[in-house]
């Protein structure tokens, strides 16, 4: 007998004792990555009903992706991973109000800590441990959990990381996890590299699905406020069909356990003038502010090959380390990939900025050409959390709030949800 048109559409889940449906409803979820695991994980959460979802990723659908996700399409590729995830998503949803949101961007540097201030919980699906670091910064900044989920051939692994206490991604982290993590930049001035071999990791759709299953069952765990084993790796290996669990160690001095404190909305974006920023501050907390940049922003260094004076004036993330090179040593065949020096470096060879006041950018003083500048130019992301120090030495963490409307749209509307 068919099913009444009366019935639920989630009538099975809702048989469960402890399942709270408008749990899914109100939740505000991050997904980062749209890869096999991600278009797993979205896939699972949209079928149960999640209706709030963002989607982060930076890079477009290729051939192999195809055999590996549900949601992309033979001519899906060379589109943007995110925009085409969000689109099949918000169909595949169940529920029709709610919205499904994509983000496209390089979640290291361009996703601003307001972003994951405004969800209740991170999912991972990300294939390398610069990003796995990266949100586990950012998720205990704020203090919001987190899932990350990882595969490798036959084998996945799952781990939940709490808002606060307990072990964190930092705390395990490996030599060879750090090395790889910086292995997207040079050892010298944190600049990116530009000829990189791309990892390709051996792994086969079952795989996918049984983290992906894995890593949803404990994010409604985690929403349901039901019990959750944090800081425990679960590991299944497909070749026996065995789970085995890995507690964590637990680290107090990890620097990854800084949480900011209070807060405040500012009605300021990335693409307002520093002078205009300076001041907005300086009605708030008075004369005598110190802005911290979080990054690097090199004013000027010397050629890595003859020492002339290169004039910049970019982040450092946004820099490849073959522009380190003046176009003079560029035409005669200098190139940065050799990783040989033709002069020593010298003390003063390169002038980087970390943060700004209304007197000085980095150690010169603040012009009114710098102070046209702004907060984009100097690398800050949409939707970012500021530190402001005052002249007391206080730290205040201030959002650029101003930001939210085109950042997040009316995904951003509402706040976190008290599930």
């Amino acid at each position: 007998m068919g099913a009444s048109f009366a019935e639920s559409l989630f009538d099975r889940q809702e048989r469960l004792g402890w399942w709270r449906q408008d749990v899914l409803r109100s939740a505000r979820i991050l997904v980062v990555g749209a890869g096999a695991l991600g278009n797993e994980t979205l896939k699972n959460l949209a079928l149960l009903g999640a209706r709030w979802l963002l989607i982060v990723d930076n890079d477009d659908i290729s051939s192999s992706n195809l055999s590996r996700t549900v949601l992309f399409h033979l001519t899906d590729v060379g589109r943007r991973k995110a925009a085409v995830a969000a689109e099949r998503v918000q169909a595949l949803c169940r529920e029709a109000t709610g919205g499904v949101r994509a983000i496209d961007a390089d979640l290291v540097w361009d996703v601003g800590l307001g972003v994951f201030r405004r969800v209740d919980l991170v999912l991972g699906c990300v294939d390398n441990d610069e990003a796995r670091l990266a949100i586990n910064r950012a998720a205990r900044a704020v203090g919001i959990p987190w899932i990350n989920a990882g595969m490798y051939e036959l084998t996945g692994s799952v781990t939940a990381f709490a808002p606060e206490d307990g072990p964190c991604f930092a705390c395990a982290a490996t030599p060879d996890q750090i090395a790889d993590a910086q292995s997207r930049y040079d050892s010298c001035e944190q600049v990116r590299r530009r000829y990189l071999a791309e990892e390709r990791l051996p792994t086969i759709q079952v795989t996918s699905a049984l983290t992906s299953a894995l890593q949803v069952q404990e994010a409604l765990k985690v929403l349901h406020h039901a019990p959750v084993a944090f800081g425990v790796r679960y590991v299944y290996n497909g070749w026996t069909n065995s789970f085995h669990a890995i507690q964590l160690p637990y680290d107090p001095h990890c620097l990854a356990h800084g949480r900011l404190g209070t807060v405040l909305e500012l009605p300021l974006g990335v693409d307002a003038p520093l002078g205009h920023v300076l001041d907005v501050l300086a009605t708030r907390f008075g004369s005598g502010i110190q802005v911290h940049l979080d990054r690097r922003y090199i004013r000027r260094i010397a050629c890595r090959w003859c020492g002339r004076p290169l004039l910049l004036e970019r982040p450092a993330h946004r820099l490849y380390d073959d522009e380190l090179i003046c176009p003079t040593c560029q035409t005669t065949g200098g190139t940065a990939a050799s990783g040989t020096f033709h002069t020593p470096a010298k003390e003063g060879y390169i002038e980087v900025v970390t943060s700004f006041s209304s007197y000085r950018f980095g150690n010169q003083p603040l012009t009114n050409d710098v102070a046209e500048r702004t907060l984009r130019q100097l690398g800050i992301p949409p939707l970012h959390i500021l530190t402001v120090e005052d002249r007391h030495g206080r730290h205040w963490s201030c959002e650029l709030t101003g930001d939210l409307a085109t950042t997040l749209g009316d995904w951003g509307r509402c706040a976190r949800s008290a599930v």
